[in-house]
């Protein structure tokens, strides 16, 4: 909560080592419900404290961090997908930060192929008069990991 608001709260956690704790942390989670809830709280610590250019760019330097946080994205459905999305736009505004995820060639084409399966997947669902819930999860997906594409991509 702190760090949604407070900039020197996100530079005392950084300080202090927080990084380093959360991405064990996320690298550490389960799929239960709770580690799910911890994996939110770890996620949205981390995006708040990218919030500020100089502090992402201590996270974009922890080692592993840009590969656990893409890899977390890739392999959750759940809000934290959306979370990792948020925090990978945030690494994405740094070029320093483009550059590390390009320096990860075959997660990003599990992220090319999550593209084209999500978009398969909205097609389908289109032509199936089922959930529009569904459907709409399936496009917010899809759109979020088109722009991360993108943002590699142009830089």
């Amino acid at each position: 909560m702190a760090t949604a608001h407070s900039q020197i709260c996100c530079e005392k956690l950084v300080a202090a080592g927080a990084i380093n704790t959360l991405l064990k942390l996320i690298r550490s989670v389960s799929r239960s419900i709770p580690d799910q809830e911890v994996l939110k709280h770890a996620l949205s610590t981390l995006r708040n404290l990218s919030r500020y250019p100089h502090l992402a760019e201590v996270l974009i330097d922890t080692r592993g961090s840009v590969e656990t946080i893409l890899w977390e994205f890739l392999r959750n459905k759940e809000e934290g997908y959306f979370l990792a999305s948020e925090l990978l736009k945030k690494i994405c505004s740094n070029q320093k930060g483009v550059e590390a995820l390009r320096n990860l060639p075959a997660l990003l084409k599990r992220l090319h192929n999550l593209t084209e399966d999500l978009s398969r997947k909205a097609n389908n669902e289109k032509r199936n008069i089922r959930g529009q819930a569904g459907r709409e999860n399936t496009e917010r997906r899809l759109k979020e990991a088109m722009e991360l594409l993108k943002l590699t991509k142009n830089g």
